[in-house]
């Protein structure tokens, strides 16, 4: 199981700015936000999973999630 975050500080992105989910495993993503601007999300098998219970657990971000294209690619639309 991999352990996902939230980027809390909003990312550029071709549709304006959004909050990037990442794998925090190590060794996964060499793009992680720095610690402090981290909201977790919890393990889960797959990103896809992740981005539901981010979505659920943090309804205020909801329509600004993405996926990041480098750990995350199979959720990454932007």
């Amino acid at each position: 199981m991999a352990k996902y975050i939230l980027n809390q500080n909003q990312q550029d992105s071709a549709s304006g700015a959004n909050n990037e989910l990442h794998d925090e495993t190590p060794g996964a993503c060499n793009r992680l936000p720095l610690s402090s601007n981290r909201l977790d999300v919890g393990y889960f098998s797959n990103c896809g999973e992740a981005m539901a219970e981010a979505r659920r657990k943090y309804p205020s971000l909801s329509s600004r999630l993405d996926g990041c294209y480098y750990c995350c690619p199979t959720c990454h639309s932007e």
